[in-house]
């Protein structure tokens, strides 16, 4: 028989169940307790025969309540017993936000989106496995890198830190090294501040920093964080001066090395297409958000309308049929223009 059980406040307590069951630097009380200080937060014991079977951790932000269990897939009974007695428990919560589910679940009352992609690496039990397994030029390209970092700087040096090892000054320096490289191609970093702060509060819980530096110059870094036998890559960046010597993709590449020393069996990472991870075999998972509501919510038939309405444009705007109208207003601009 299933039982629930709700509380108030942060499960510290669990945390070790949380990062074995679910293996998500998200679902940890580390994350919640950095990312999130002003929520109020609330947790639910979901037992079957008085054994633990899952643990939900939702945190409320006025009249919305967002659920922490991120980058996991769970049964969808469960939430929907689980979101069912939040309503039941919170009268002034209108909507439950789900972010980032591996499942897509067909909720009563709720609105579907595709959040994005996590590319998933399976990890091999060593580092000769996963490279037989890599393209011919991927191979080639990575033995001919390492020679020529050996044959023109005296020192080459990987480091790899943990914990309360790693210092702010690495992490501030990785980051800046992001800045710069999202400055040439004419774009903005998502990493704020706020971000910089929190990515490394976080990485001395479970953080793990692996940089290269030539000739004591540090040169390109990865911050990942790692969770059960997971690594999730957060940054990877590298100093534009040295970009003709790849030395994001080696440092990736040591980074690689080193989840499969310490016998990670995944590496995530995480949202975003890139050559990168094509090369380095990493596997396109999707990811998807919801919004669930109240049963009779205003909310969610506005919404639902809204999402429809922009399914459709979305639609029209990739059809043939939209193509003479939008080249009618395109002429039309280009004469106002002349004129």
């Amino acid at each position: 028989m299933i039982s629930i059980e709700c509380f108030k406040g942060l499960p510290s307590e669990y945390e070790y169940f949380l990062t074995e069951k679910y293996g998500s630097f998200i679902t940890t009380c580390s994350y919640i307790r950095q990312y999130y200080p002003t929520y109020d937060v609330h947790y639910m014991l979901v037992s079957e025969n008085d054994t633990l079977q899952e643990l939900l951790v939702f945190g409320n932000d006025g009249s919305t309540s967002r659920c922490f269990n991120s980058l996991v897939a769970l049964d969808q009974q469960i939430i929907a017993v689980c979101t069912e007695k939040l309503f039941e428990q919170y009268p002034s919560i209108r909507k439950i936000y789900i972010d980032a589910s591996y499942k897509a679940y067909t909720l009563d009352k709720s609105i579907l989106f595709f959040k994005s992609d996590d590319h998933i690496l399976s990890l091999p039990s060593d580092i000769d496995t996963f490279t037989a397994e890599l393209g011919s030029k991927t191979r080639k390209h990575l033995r001919a890198r390492k020679a020529k970092l050996s044959k023109e700087f005296s020192e080459v040096c990987f480091v790899i830190k943990s914990g309360h090892e790693i210092e702010e000054t690495i992490v501030d320096q990785i980051i800046q090294f992001n800045h710069n490289r999202m400055k040439n191609k004419g774009k903005t970093s998502g990493i704020d501040t706020a971000y910089k702060n929190n990515i490394y509060q976080y990485a001395r819980h479970y953080g793990m920093v692996v940089y290269l530096t030539l000739d004591n110059v540090l040169v390109a870094g990865c911050i990942a964080s790692i969770i059960n036998k997971e690594i999730f890559l957060h940054v990877i960046a590298h100093d534009n001066n040295y970009s003709k010597y790849n030395v994001g993709e080696v440092c990736v590449f040591q980074t690689l090395e080193t989840a499969i020393e310490k016998e990670l069996q995944t590496m995530h990472f995480l949202w975003g297409e890139s050559e990168l991870k094509r090369r380095f075999l990493a596997k396109s998972h999707p990811l998807f958000s919801y919004f669930i509501y109240r049963k009779y919510s205003s909310n969610f038939v506005v919404t639902k309308l809204k999402v429809l309405v922009s399914k459709i444009w979305i639609n029209f705007k990739q059809s043939n049929i939209s193509n003479p109208i939008r080249n009618g207003i395109l002429n039309f601009r280009k004469k106002i223009q002349s004129q």
